[in-house]
């Protein structure tokens, strides 16, 4: 499976440890990095820090309502932790799948 990291030197030096190429980028030029590998359709895993994804959000919707399957988005914590980015998205499409609001338990 093809897979590729966007991020700063230190999420890409320790995934590059684990032989997952990495593509080294400011946040900044990020957006337009992820949409030039989202175009090539080279890549079906593409990780990418929590800062990041925030930046691409409207990129990844777009890949949602066209119904597109890849990339698939690996949001990973940056260093200064998690910003639970991830988890809210999940919990709004669970939310939206189910039709109802849900309440964890530790709200």
């Amino acid at each position: 499976m093809s897979i590729v990291a966007v991020g700063d030197k230190y999420l890409i030096t320790g995934l590059r440890f684990a032989g997952i190429k990495g593509i080294e980028v400011r946040e900044e030029e990020a957006p337009q990095k992820i949409k030039e590998l989202v175009e090539e359709k080279k890549y079906k895993i593409i990780i990418i820090p929590e800062s990041y994804a925030l930046k691409i959000k409207g990129l990844r919707n777009e890949l949602l309502r066209k119904g597109e399957s890849y990339p698939i988005f690996a949001v990973v914590p940056g260093f200064e932790g998690s910003k639970k980015v991830r988890l809210n998205e999940l919990y709004q499409l669970i939310n939206e799948a189910v039709g109802v609001k849900l309440k964890f338990e530790g709200e």
